[in-house]
């Protein structure tokens, strides 16, 4: 006959029991005992109030597989009328009297203490006149109550659609069994969470502690769900080891630093001041990633009256192997010879550009022209960034723009010249200029000989000149009426004419 010899609590509407209360039974060391559990739908403990109609399914097992596993989960398939493929019953056995918690550690493994931060993006509005004043609260099922369980919080941020919380959350990694998480994130007055509701939520994402320890010191992202929010409401998730500082997290994302510099031009700037060309100064900022905000990497030298300027002065940058980095180029009007850029204000603006990090770097050596955005830009108001290896001269930057060179001969010749002298003909030479594109500035590359009394010159030495395979040259020819071939004794009014020619 099956004798009973215990039985659990009853578990109210549960489909997924973990039972508290162990039920008690002796080994005999002469003789194995067969074992029946039955599964019964109960209103209460009184098993004498059971009918046959309430046992939702039944198992048998012999006592000494259970000894053979002492300490470790036996999961066995559920026989009965209506149970499927999952219904499945779990045993532990442990020696009479060990606590949950120790069964608990029993069958938990290698422990990894670990320490999570939380950042959130787009994050739902929940004040009528103000941002959400966020905080997110990490719980952790408990396998045993078929519960969630508080087991830390971040701070509270104010005004905050996007937080990177700063304070990190301990929790305990567990070899041999994976953790169900819970990110709650609320919209809160206070950091006292035993006030907040289910009106304060601004939502709540779930995953698997095994895949943040997989993706240990990497970001995991999530999305969030609640009533307000949008396919954009995610939280981003790091586990790092116990211990590890904001920085440390940083370098781990960033993976292989690569020091840059980034050499900017810019064109047809507008005008700031009143009585005079603008004084432009770049001034380089990055995002970061954690704290959601931008830092100042540093700043060009000022160039004085210049809405065409070229900056000698390069912008120091790190380049990132794992991590794309926002940077934003501001142009600023400074009235400082020193570039101070704490004292620019707003209205000193010129314009700005943000670009990632990447573009440039995969475009390297090689320069790369965006829109200035501003009040007052138009849509050719250009800045131009190149970025080199840090360290690299200018004279080298300009080089790398080049690739391959070809020596070209160009022969001139003009026709009806118009006439400089007073009692003679003009003497013409042709002096010949090529753009460069990291100064903007026309750099001569050759001239002409001089042709005495001839408005129909037809020169005979040539203006030898590089081709470029990388990139196009701008050319200037301008015509002079000359008195010799020393081209530093010619000035502006001896000018009969100028064509540009790519």
């Amino acid at each position: 006959q099956w004798e009973p010899v215990g039985a659990t609590e009853v578990r109210k509407d549960d489909h997924d029991p973990n039972f508290i209360r162990p039920i008690t039974i002796n080994q005999f060391t002469s003789r194995d005992r067969q074992l029946r559990f039955q599964v019964y739908d109960a209103d209460s403990d009184d098993l004498s109030q059971i009918k046959a109609d309430d046992q939702l399914g039944e198992v048998y097992v012999p006592f000494s597989k259970l000894l053979q596993s002492m300490g470790k989960p036996v999961v066995i398939p559920v026989q009965g009328k209506n149970c499927t493929p999952d219904t499945v019953i779990q045993l532990i056995v442990v020696p009479a009297g060990t606590p949950v918690d120790d069964i608990e550690k029993s069958s938990q493994g290698e422990v990894t203490p670990l320490e999570v931060y939380v950042m959130g993006r787009s994050l739902p509005k929940n004040d009528l006149l103000s941002k959400s004043d966020p905080i997110a609260v990490l719980n952790v099922l408990n396998p045993l109550s078929n519960e969630f369980n508080v087991v830390g919080t971040t701070e509270r941020k104010e005004n905050d659609h996007n937080p990177n919380f700063t304070r990190p959350i301990p929790i305990e990694h567990f070899s041999k069994k994976d953790r169900e998480l819970r990110v709650n994130v609320y919209d809160c007055d206070d950091e006292d969470i035993s006030k907040l509701g289910e009106k304060d939520q601004l939502g709540e994402a779930s995953v698997d502690l095994s895949l943040l320890y997989a993706s240990l010191g990497r970001p995991v992202t999530v999305a969030l769900s609640g009533k307000n929010t949008t396919s954009e409401s995610v939280v981003h998730l790091i586990a790092v080891p116990a211990g590890t500082s904001i920085d440390e997290i940083l370098r781990q994302l960033r993976g292989t630093v690569t020091p840059q510099d980034v050499f900017v031009t810019c064109k047809n700037l507008p005008k700031n001041d009143l009585l005079d060309k603008s004084d432009p100064v770049v001034m380089l900022s990055a995002m970061n990633p954690l704290t959601n905000q931008w830092e100042v990497l540093g700043n060009t030298e000022t160039q004085k009256n210049n809405h065409d300027p070229a900056f000698t002065q390069p912008l120091a940058v790190e380049h990132y192997s794992q991590q794309d980095r926002q940077l934003r180029f501001s142009v600023f009007d400074s009235d400082s010879d020193t570039a101070d850029v704490s004292k620019l204000k707003d209205s000193d603006l010129l314009g700005e550009v943000i670009v990632n990090a990447i573009q440039l770097k995969s475009q390297e050596n090689t320069p790369i022209v965006f829109p200035l955005q501003g009040k007052n830009c138009k849509p050719d108001t250009l800045i131009q960034l190149i970025m080199v290896p840090t360290g690299t001269p200018l004279s080298e930057v300009e080089q790398h723009t080049r690739g391959n060179e070809t020596p070209y001969d160009i022969y001139v010749s003009c026709r009806q010249l118009p006439k400089n002298d007073l009692t003679s003909k003009s003497d013409p030479i042709v002096s010949a200029n090529a753009l460069n594109p990291i100064t903007v500035q026309w750099e001569p590359v050759g001239a002409t000989e001089v042709r005495k009394d001839d408005h129909d010159p037809n020169f005979i030495r040539p203006i030898t000149i590089n081709q470029f395979t990388s990139r196009d040259r701008q050319l200037c020819f301008q015509v002079y009426d000359s008195d010799s071939d020393d081209l530093s004794q010619i000035k502006a009014d001896d000018k009969l004419g100028e064509v540009y020619v790519p």
